[in-house]
């Protein structure tokens, strides 16, 4: 079980990381290159960590995430060593894997936020409405006051006269 969680934390970080890739990967790598490199990189337009790079400069941040959490679990679980390498090798699988299927979930997921979003509003508008027509109904809606009826009235009421009455026409 710990061999599939670890596969399944290392899919979700790498998704996160390409989302971050996307978002702000492009000025910060164009940082890393200029100090890196003689010359500072001309085009920031298509290259990140992760966009538009071989496998073999995908896994250098793969290695550095997966590192990062075998550390981190290894020190707060005391797990035998050996175990935490074994683990930190799945979850580099996870990490990659999740660099290929992180761009599918970066296009679908501002699609997805903006129809929720979209759908939220119109059930806030909707309950505004209802609110509204809630409010002109109480407003409108008084119960009249009846007077109480005299005895003499009462007396008219009787059903029994109505009935004589249909009777004898």
């Amino acid at each position: 079980m710990d061999t599939l969680l670890a596969l399944i934390v290392g899919f979700v970080l790498g998704i996160l990381f390409v989302l971050w890739d996307n978002k702000k990967g492009y000025v910060w790598y164009k940082r890393w290159y200029d100090l890196s490199h003689k010359e500072p990189l001309k085009q920031l337009n298509h290259y990140s960590f992760i966009n538009n790079q071989p496998f073999s400069k995908r896994v250098v941040p793969a290695i550095l995430i997966t590192a990062a959490f075998t550390l981190i679990t290894y020190l707060m679980g005391s797990l035998n060593p050996a175990y935490a390498l074994l683990t930190g090798g799945i979850s580099l699988v996870g990490v990659i894997v999740g660099f290929y299927v992180g761009p599918f979930v970066a296009n679908k997921l501002p699609k997805g936020l903006q129809k929720a979003t979209e759908t939220l509003e119109k059930i806030d508008k909707l309950e505004a409405e209802l609110k509204a027509e809630k409010k002109t109904e109480e407003i409108t809606e008084k119960p009249e006051i009846e007077e109480p009826k005299s005895d003499d009235e009462k007396k008219d009421d009787d059903w029994r006269k109505g009935i004589k009455d249909f009777i004898d026409k």
